[in-house]
């Protein structure tokens, strides 16, 4: 399977990634898995049912996942898990993603503001620009802190 390139279909792909990999974990129905994309994200990002259940539909045609009809009283769900063929696929989009972060981590250093937001800035008032450019400053000094507590558990390992 060729790896969807993520700008062209970046909500398809970051899901059907996201699915295969919570299903490694323990097979989840639909809710379980838009739930668990819900709390990830902390609510940034929930997926619609038609696009959940359509990406849930075309990893089991490509036979990614399988599915089971799981009876709880009178309640029936479907329960999802992933194939092996689904694993390889995994780690395949993971190592092409992972190389599009790379790309954007360089672009990231040597242009720590990203290009889009740059060119709007001209365009706000001077107390706006620099209310905007905390705002960024301190979702990076969140986001370094994640990275120096990631970087510790790596090195006490």
């Amino acid at each position: 399977m060729a790896f969807t390139p993520f700008f062209q279909r970046p909500k398809g792909v970051l899901l059907s990634i996201s699915i295969l990999r919570m299903l490694i974990d323990e097979p989840m129905h639909g809710y379980q898995l838009m739930k668990q994309i819900e709390e990830d994200t902390n609510k940034a990002w929930v997926p619609s049912h038609s696009l959940l259940y359509n990406t849930l539909g075309t990893l089991e045609e490509q036979g990614f996942i399988t599915s089971e009809k799981d009876f709880k009283g009178e309640v029936e769900r479907t329960v999802y898990s992933i194939t092996d063929e689904g694993k390889t696929h995994l780690n395949e989009q993971i190592s092409q993603l992972a190389q599009v972060f790379s790309r954007m981590m360089q672009a990231a250093s040597e242009h720590p503001i990203p290009r889009m937001p740059r060119i709007f800035l001209e365009y706000l008032e001077p107390e706006e620009r620099r209310q905007f450019l905390i705002q960024i400053k301190n979702r990076l000094e969140v986001a370094l802190k994640e990275v120096k507590k990631d970087i510790a558990a790596i090195e006490s390992k």
